[in-house]
């Protein structure tokens, strides 16, 4: 089986019947030239069919990502766009090499021949010839591409007023542009940037939002750099479309280059940021600029059987794919030599209220070995231990409760409105807290336990994260968090928000973290996460 592969599509309505079988030759990356109607490969001779204009064929490249999704979503596949634009270019030159090339047709020998050696730029020395004879074998009916009302993934810009385009109103622009997240590209992203693409003749602008644009977002803190991002477009676009000028930029705000670029003619939207392409012109007009035309995209609709839970967006998105991500091992562990490889310790950790105890409890009905660290602190404060005299001694009587005990409420009052008295009561507990933990773990250890998690909400303050071999995270929103805290300590808002604010933030969580959940949605997803993750640290332990 092949890495990279080329489909040479000339009949779309067999698409469905063909994604199969193309699964079968091609696991990572396809490439999709599209020449429809095309009965030679090379010289075609003119017809209704292979007109030069690009936009024409737009639905068609929206069915074949549709299809694609629907049938091979671990494929990246990539609808080839100059082709399209141009279908009298004589190369074809994709970034990666191919390996193999499958026909939906039978094509002459010779024009076979010709294209491998003298049109396929890139190929490997020996790449694979696939001729589908018509008669492959489907589990669906050969409906060919999807109803675009099903998919919810059509040309748009129905609504003929404020400069958006009326649906069937073809035209190319010298100057194009258009902005989004555009985190871990998708059908969706690449319906968007190839819809700008085939109305393009010279150049085009990608905005691509920076940090501070995102916190609004679901899991914003999983969001890959925006280095990686602007990377990730723009290796995109030059595969699909090597000769268009491409000017990717981050933005800071949800205007970018269109507030003040004169060029601009065109700007490519999503249906949910219609208003914002309207709102643009606004400030075009306000700026002394010409309004720029707006052609919308609607969105890719999940299909039932791409959703992977229920709590996942109707459509194909990227906060889906950072959904997917919670439970999963974002990165490999850090070494830890000086730690015994027995028992295996894992740090639980996330800022308060966010679901921390709940996990632990699904890790210890799964097998694990848990210590809560906040229960164990009360038993350091015990009356007539060292910690005990150093806190009364530090911070007065004050902090005692009737019975004589360090009273933590009282306590937490004083030190969470005072970042100094916090650090001084942690230089205080946190030493003989982790040496307590070290005899809990080799209690439980010498009970038959392999994996100990370590509930900690100071973990990563503490560096106790050196003393783990690896770190869960659990993120929840701050408002959240606030609003769990007010429920659950009947604490005022200003004294909650004081809590959450001496917690690590999510971000900061994120970055350290090889796995992280979130227990923002219901139990069973909560249970389903840590299901995942637990498997994969069998599956990861048992290749130590």
């Amino acid at each position: 089986m092949a890495k990279i592969g080329l489909l040479v599509l000339t009949n779309p309505t067999k698409l469905r019947r063909i994604l199969p079988v193309v699964k079968q030759h091609v696991i990572k990356t396809l490439y999709v030239q599209f020449c429809p109607g095309r009965q030679r490969l090379i010289n075609p001779s003119p017809t209704s069919e292979t007109g030069t204009n690009g936009p024409h064929h737009g639905p068609a490249v929206i069915g074949i990502y549709s299809q694609a999704t629907a049938i091979c979503q671990n494929l990246d596949v990539r609808v080839l766009l100059s082709g399209i634009k141009n279908p009298y270019i004589s190369t074809i030159n994709t970034r990666k090499k191919i390996e193999v090339v499958i026909f939906d047709r039978v094509f002459n020998s010779d024009d076979v021949d010709h294209f491998l050696h003298s049109c396929l730029v890139n190929a490997t020395r020996k790449c694979e010839i696939v001729t589908l004879n018509g008669n492959e074998e489907s589990a669906s009916d050969d409906v060919g591409i999807p109803n675009q009302s099903h998919v919810a993934s059509k040309l748009s810009g129905s609504f003929g007023v404020d400069g958006v385009l009326p649906n069937k109103q073809f035209k190319v622009y010298e100057n194009v542009v258009l902005g989004g997240t555009f985190d871990r590209l998708h059908a969706g992203h690449k319906i968007l940037l190839s819809e700008a693409v085939l109305r393009c003749t010279r150049k085009l602008t990608v905005g691509i939002t920076d940090t501070a644009m995102l916190k609004s977002k679901l899991l914003w803190e999983l969001i890959e750099p925006i280095s990686m991002r602007m990377w990730s477009v723009e290796e995109f676009l030059q595969d699909v479309d090597p000769d268009l000028q491409y000017d990717i930029v981050p933005i800071y705000d949800a205007y970018g280059p269109t507030k003040e670029d004169p060029d601009l003619q065109l700007i490519v939207v999503s249906a949910e940021t219609l208003r914002g392409g309207l709102k643009v012109n606004e400030v075009r007009q306000h700026n002394q600029l010409s309004t720029l035309d707006i052609h919308s995209v609607d969105l890719l609709e999940a299909l039932p059987e791409q959703k992977q839970d229920e709590e996942e967006e109707d459509k194909i998105s990227s906060s889906n794919r950072r959904m997917r991500l919670l439970g999963t091992r974002l990165r490999v562990p850090e070494a830890r030599p000086s730690l015994p490889k027995q028992p295996y310790l894992i740090g639980l950790t996330g800022s308060i209220a966010s679901g921390k105890s709940s996990v632990r409890g699904h890790l210890e009905n799964l097998g694990a070995g848990v210590l809560n660290c906040d229960a164990l602190a009360h038993t350091v404060y015990k009356k007539g231990l060292p910690c005990y005299y150093a806190i009364v001694q530090h911070f007065g009587e004050e902090v005692l409760g009737e019975d004589g005990e360090i009273d933590r409420s009282a306590l937490g009052a004083v030190v969470f409105s005072s970042k100094e008295q916090l650090e001084k009561l942690n230089a205080l507990v946190w030493p003989a807290l982790l040496d307590l933990l070290k005899l809990e773990v080799q209690k439980l250890h010498q009970a038959g336990r392999q994996v100990v998690v370590l509930e900690a909400a100071i973990l990563l303050q503490a560096g106790w994260d050196q003393h783990v071999h690896e770190v869960w995270a659990c993120l929840i929103p701050p408002e959240e968090a606030v609003k769990r805290i007010r429920e659950r300590n009947n604490l005022s808002e200003s004294e909650a928000l004081a809590r959450v604010a001496a917690s690590p933030s999510n971000l900061e969580l994120a970055a350290k973290a090889d796995v992280v959940l979130s227990t923002s949605w219901s139990t069973a997803y909560t249970q389903k996460q840590v299901g995942r993750a637990w498997a994969g640290l069998q599956l990861y332990l048992s290749k130590l």
